[in-house]
């Protein structure tokens, strides 16, 4: 059950981070790159918390950002046919 709510969680927050990429669509791509990274750092605090696990708060945060970049991929491919 940890496991699924560490996963939820980052989805949240992986969610946060496209919401904010999003509202920053005329900065640098470094400035992108960090947020990238301040996001997947704290992402993977907040699922070492919940997990108490290094090598599965690693596997949660690899799987989660798969999904997240899977999920984006395919709702910005049905905001093009619209």
């Amino acid at each position: 059950m940890k496991v699924y709510i560490a996963f939820l969680v980052q989805l949240m927050l992986w969610s946060v981070f496209y919401i904010a990429e999003w509202f920053s669509t005329k900065d640098h791509v470094e400035y992108k790159w960090i947020m990238f990274a301040l996001f997947f750092y704290l992402s993977f605090l907040v699922a070492g918390k919940i997990v108490q696990s290094r090598k599965l708060t690693l596997f949660i945060t690899s799987s989660s950002l798969c999904c997240f970049f899977a999920f984006k991929v395919l709702f910005e491919g049905v905001l093009q046919l619209i």
